[in-house]
């Protein structure tokens, strides 16, 4: 593994964090859903693509610029598929076929302007599996720290503490999976 892919998910899971704090501390603040979870993309928005930079090789100048407005556009496009799919259907399926095609359409952005070794389908493949694997993950994590689920714990913690540890745990997971699969793209591409 490459420092700088790791570095990059662990940057990107930072973002992560920030994003879901949003939903971890301040859900109650908000009076729609949909109105939440487009804050937390505008996390993503404009702090996800700064986090990828070092797996792209990037230090600065009009490349990282660019680098940095293909993932916002990239990610306003995912976050859009997804909550689309996620609105429609309420299920593991939404999520499902939203994170994929919201993927589809970030790696497709996210690969103009670079020399990726992969075709779209493959490069899609790759960031679908490290995000997938963070999200559920991440979403057993959410279960098993709120003391429900087959891997339960109850933690010895306020009540009222317990669910915002556990959404937090969500994003850190949700953050390494997606960061790690994006920084590997990007990181694949460097190397080609």
């Amino acid at each position: 593994m490459n420092l700088r892919t790791l570095s990059s998910a662990a940057l990107f899971a930072l973002v992560a964090l920030l994003s879901f704090s949003v939903w971890a501390v301040g859900a109650s603040w908000y009076s729609t859903e949909k109105g939440m979870y487009a804050l937390c993309a505008l996390v993503f928005l404009g702090l996800g693509g700064l986090a990828l930079l070092p797996a792209s090789g990037l230090r600065g100048g009009r490349a990282a610029v660019g680098l940095c407005l293909r993932f916002a556009l990239g990610f306003a496009v995912y976050a859009l598929v997804w909550s689309v799919s996620w609105f429609t259907f309420h299920d593991t399926f939404g999520e499902v076929i939203g994170s994929f095609f919201g993927l589809l359409g970030l790696t497709a952005i996210l690969k103009r302007g670079t020399d990726s070794p992969h075709d779209l389908l493959t490069a899609t493949a790759i960031v679908f599996l490290w995000h997938t694997l963070g999200y559920y993950i991440g979403g057993l994590a959410y279960q098993a720290l709120q003391n429900r689920g087959v891997l339960a714990v109850e933690l010895p913690l306020e009540k009222s503490t317990v669910p915002t540890v556990a959404r937090f745990a969500w994003g850190l997971f949700y953050g390494l999976g997606l960061g790690f699969g994006l920084a590997k793209l990007l990181h694949s591409a460097r190397r080609s």
